[in-house]
């Protein structure tokens, strides 16, 4: 008995264990796996998808339509009529009952649309429609990327951070133990005691606030992956090199061209749509043309034997028929004055999009450029108090330096770590901006 109870155990923890995934990511893995798993970009491939479909959708209109009918009629009260006096005879009724107890028909029809200039107008824009789902869908994975790869920065850093609070604590614990030894020997004060307290309890709120907001940033970077907030993600880039690799790229000498920037590209295009739709409008001035045939055939029994005995009377047509547009009272005119001037609205949003784009860009390389000087700043600066900070904490150990000097030190290292990492992470954020902006479509 109390063996099986260990089975069970071992297999639940067993099947816990297990339960949660470990995955590995660089920035570009993360992305990669974003790109088919994030909620937003598997909604906009459906929007493709259906798309594709309403392309097919308006080319059938112009094909050939079969449609087939059966009918059947069980007459359970046949129609009465009243015959005029001169069809009657003398003492004879005049109520004479049409029809038979049952009936049943069969048919079918072809319909082919020979000319329909909304058909080819409504083509075209399902087609083009098509296209701009496409550019959409385009834009929607260079949106996540910048979403992935912000996060995986902003994770990146908080773990950087955290872990130089970690060792900074561990070091002025130690440093706290020691100096209460050296207390209780006469050999120190106990300002220094309450000095290395205070640096020890800063420490420890930093790291608490700190590991809370590390909890966020990755439960955010889980979300954007599509991940479950169970699964475990180790990152395997760090700060330096991807900012090498982003300062290498050559960023900075990449012409920007608006009109193979992406939000423009989509833009022109909804004003392409535009244009169809006022050609639509424009084609409803034009006849429409369309043949049709048509074939039945029709029983009339007295008794339910249609298949049995008796005759099926046949009937069919051919036809063509012109809708003519003649006079509508000014509707088809104001149509097409609404759809045109939706088109021009297009064009103004376009100039005014051209012009903020160019300013964007602008923006966008000087804030890089900016950023990337104060990252060397910075850098220096961590290595300068990093040095200032050991060779104070050396003194003082020595003798050579009191308690305040290690909490000044102590807090300008932080400080100059802190800003390091920050200068970075926006390094990194400012070309995620840029590289957004000079996106062009696949």
């Amino acid at each position: 008995m109390n063996k099986n109870i260990i089975i069970i155990i071992s297999l639940v923890i067993s099947m816990g264990l297990t339960a949660q995934e470990i995955k590995y990511f660089s920035v570009d893995q993360a992305v990669a796996y974003a790109m088919e798993n994030n909620y937003q970009i598997i909604n906009a491939k459906k929007d493709v998808d259906a798309a594709g479909y309403q392309v097919k959708e308006s080319t059938s209109i112009g094909l050939p339509q079969i449609d087939a009918s059966i009918g059947y009629n069980n007459n359970i009260a046949r129609p009465v009529m009243i015959l005029p006096p001169e069809f009657t005879q003398p003492g004879q009724s005049n109520e004479v009952q049409f029809g038979t107890k049952y009936d049943a028909n069969l048919g079918a029809s072809v319909s082919q649309l020979i000319f329909s200039g909304e058909y080819i107008v409504g083509l075209q824009a399902a087609k083009k429609y098509l296209d701009k789902t496409n550019t959409d869908f385009f834009k929607n994975k260079v949106e996540v990327k910048q979403l992935v790869s912000n996060s995986y920065y902003q994770v990146l850093s908080a773990r950087r951070a955290l872990k130089i609070l970690d060792s900074t604590l561990i070091v002025n614990r130690n440093q706290l133990l020691e100096t209460k030894e050296r207390y209780n020997v006469g050999f120190a004060e106990d300002l220094d005691v309450d000095q290395f307290e205070l640096i020890v309890s800063g420490l420890e709120a930093d790291v608490l606030n700190l590991s809370n907001q590390l909890v966020y940033f990755n439960a955010y970077l889980k979300f954007y992956l599509a991940l479950d907030n169970t699964d475990s993600i180790v990152l395997t880039d760090n700060l330096e090199d991807l900012i090498e690799v982003r300062h290498n790229a050559g960023l900075l000498a990449n012409p920007f061209n608006v009109n193979q920037n992406i939000e423009y590209t989509s833009l022109d295009k909804a004003r392409q749509l535009s244009w169809l739709l006022v050609k639509r409008e424009k084609s409803t001035y034009l006849p429409k043309l369309s043949a049709s045939l048509y074939y039945q055939t029709q029983a009339q029994r007295e008794e339910w034997n249609f298949f049995n005995s008796g005759k099926w009377y046949s009937s069919s047509a051919l036809g063509v028929t012109m809708n003519i547009p003649v006079f509508s009272s000014g509707q088809r005119r104001s149509k097409v004055k609404q759809a045109q001037i939706e088109y021009d609205q297009y064009g103004i949003n376009q100039k005014q999009l051209a012009s903020s784009l160019n300013l964007q860009y602008d923006a966008a390389k000087n804030e890089y450029m900016n950023a990337y000087r104060v990252y060397l700043n910075k850098q220096k600066n961590r290595k300068t108090a990093e040095r200032i900070y050991n060779v104070t904490t050396q003194k003082y150990e020595e003798g050579l330096a009191g308690s305040l000097d290690i909490l000044n030190t102590h807090t300008q290292f932080l400080n100059a770590e802190s800003d390091y990492i920050n200068s970075a992470l926006t390094l990194l954020k400012t070309g995620e901006d840029l590289v957004k902006i000079l996106a062009k479509e696949e």
